[in-house]
């Protein structure tokens, strides 16, 4: 990352493949520790005017400008095998884990393959990383993983849009502060929408969980974010 936008803290930026990010979510982006790209997700860091640390992946859909920049600006890069168990975004995770990351923010525009988004979504929720905050752009939503025991707080718009998604598994004792409706001590199933399209009472919302793992996603926090910007 650029001097002058590093700071030394346990953040970590990684830029996914897929389609092109829009340019206004650059304000969005926190100054971070370490930038990983993960294959063409060097496009994306580069049009956003992010120099990666570091470029993870198999070199199948990056850019030919951006290696050559990559080199130029020396780079490091990581080469995979096209032919490997995990996606690049997936070792771009694992790298930033061994680095030592205490948060981890995902970016990724959405669209593309089906398949490689919900690899990206399932694969933020490893179990052995319960420990460090992962939080995700992904296309206009901002979304986030909580394990329990544990709690999030959200802030947007009063009214927006927040959705609960159980993963992993039943998530047990969830509570909520501040959405339309409450939840109190309650259990979500993964194969339930129950946690769909409920809406913040105020600008802030408080989110506690015991057990398990829960998807928090503001699924238009992009456009809200953009407009008061």
């Amino acid at each position: 990352m650029n001097t002058e936008s590093h700071f030394f803290n346990d953040t970590a930026l990684i830029f996914a493949g897929g389609n092109a990010p829009p340019p206004h979510l650059a304000t969005l982006l926190p100054r971070a520790r370490w930038c990983i790209a993960a294959d063409s997700g060097l496009d994306h860091a580069l049009a956003l005017g992010v120099t990666p640390d570091v470029v993870i992946g198999d070199s199948d859909s990056v850019s030919d400008a951006a290696l050559a920049l990559a080199h130029t600006a020396g780079i490091e890069l990581i080469s995979a095998p096209t032919d490997k168990d995990f996606t690049d975004t997936e070792l771009a995770l694992f790298h930033a884990v061994h680095l030592g990351a205490q948060k981890i923010i995902v970016i990724s525009a959405g669209g593309g393959r089906f398949d490689h988004a919900h690899g990206l979504l399932t694969s933020l929720f490893h179990p052995e990383w319960a420990h460090i905050k992962i939080e995700a752009f992904i296309d206009t939503a901002h979304i986030f993983v909580l394990h329990g025991p544990g709690s999030l707080q959200i802030n947007g718009p009063k009214n927006s849009l927040v959705a609960l998604h159980a993963m992993n598994g039943m998530s047990h004792g969830v509570s909520t502060e501040g959405l339309r409706w409450q939840l109190r001590n309650e259990s979500l199933a993964p194969w339930v929408s129950r946690g769909v399209s409920n809406e913040l009472s105020d600008t802030s919302a408080d989110i506690y969980l015991q057990s398990g793992a829960l998807l928090v996603v503001q699924p238009d926090a992009f456009n809200n974010k953009s407009e008061e910007s």
